[in-house]
């Protein structure tokens, strides 16, 4: 919950720059590039992605293999990215309205149980499960990070021990969907150019190996995408001694009866006087309702038809269902 609200909080100070997809399995088929996502519907995305809803982002779709869904998930966040900021993925602008995770995690416990590997990488550390744990453990080379950014440094060094946690589990052959989630927030402030480019180069070379380390562990059968958030206003760079977390937040409450935010959808269920929307599984549901139903209606009109093209002779069931013996003295 610290993680949802954290990272809510730092996307409310900044306006989303691209969703980029570094990895995925050949099953799946996403849109061209040049669509938009919002941010709310990016955890929506990924409940289709891995099986958990049949729902589908509003235009963008993507054609999903039931038979070959992926196993593992992995959300990398930078806070403080330009729009150039890329690693040759699949890039796809965004709008920022926030960031949902709190549904997600409980689709993802409710379906797959405590049986499954899931870890945050945020400037706290890392979080999780038994896999975290074990990525604690791990000693890295840290010489390989170059900005003398403190807090960007500790980020860092937390997303190599978490690939080389991944590497050293080795093959995960299991059918639970395992999620990592990743926060790397210490760009923000950086205003020297050269001080930012290093700073992005690091950055860049511990997603890619993390990228690497989850897909040789799950044979390719997994997502990896890239949020980067661009700040609104380039604060000072904090020293040392600051913890680089902001002071206060502007957090507005939206008005729901405002005209803004009535969409079409909202439009026509007033019209048609729906004021609760259906479930995402309606769908299904009604399709094995109705196909049930058709079957049935369909068996009984041959079970009909046939009993009355019997001819009722002597030998047949409607001859000695309907025609009563006479009594023999």
């Amino acid at each position: 919950m610290k993680f949802v609200l954290l990272l809510t909080a730092l996307v409310a100070a900044c306006t989303a720059s691209n969703l980029e997809i570094l990895a995925s399995p050949a099953s799946l088929k996403f849109p061209e590039a040049g669509s938009t996502i919002k941010t709310t519907q990016i955890s929506t995305l990924n409940e289709n992605l891995l099986g958990l809803s049949a729902r589908q982002v509003d235009g963008f779709s993507v054609a999903v293999d039931l038979f070959a869904r992926p196993r593992a998930l992995a959300v990398v966040s930078v806070v403080g990215a330009s729009d150039d900021f890329t690693l040759g993925g699949k890039v796809y602008s965004t709008k920022s309205d926030g960031i949902e995770t709190v549904g997600f995690e409980q689709d993802m416990a409710l379906i797959f149980g405590a049986d499954r590997e899931s870890v945050q990488v945020t400037a706290g550390g890392i979080t999780g499960s038994q896999l975290a744990l074990a990525a604690k453990q791990e000693t890295i080379d840290a010489s390989v990070i170059k900005t003398a950014r403190s807090t960007l440094r500790s980020e860092l060094e937390a997303v190599y021990q978490l690939a080389a946690a991944i590497k050293a589990a080795g093959v995960q052959m299991d059918n639970n969907a395992d999620v990592f989630r990743v926060t790397i927030n210490g760009l923000v402030g950086i205003t020297d150019a050269a001080q930012k480019q290093e700073a992005v180069a690091d950055i860049k070379a511990a997603i890619e190996a993390l990228t690497s380390a989850i897909n040789n562990s799950y044979g390719g059968q997994a997502v990896v995408e890239l949020l980067t958030f661009e700040a609104e206003s380039g604060a000072a760079e904090n020293t040392a001694e600051d913890r680089e977390i902001p002071s206060s937040h502007n957090i507005q409450k939206r008005d729901a009866n405002a005209d803004a935010y009535k969409t079409s959808v909202q439009t026509a269920r007033q019209a048609y006087m729906v004021t609760v929307p259906v479930s995402t599984d309606y769908p299904a549901i009604f399709a094995i309702f109705f196909g049930l139903v058709v079957i049935l209606v369909v068996a009984l009109i041959y079970i009909v038809v046939g009993m009355a093209s019997i001819d009722p002779e002597k030998d047949s069931i409607i001859y000695r269902m309907t025609t009563t013996r006479m009594k023999k003295d």
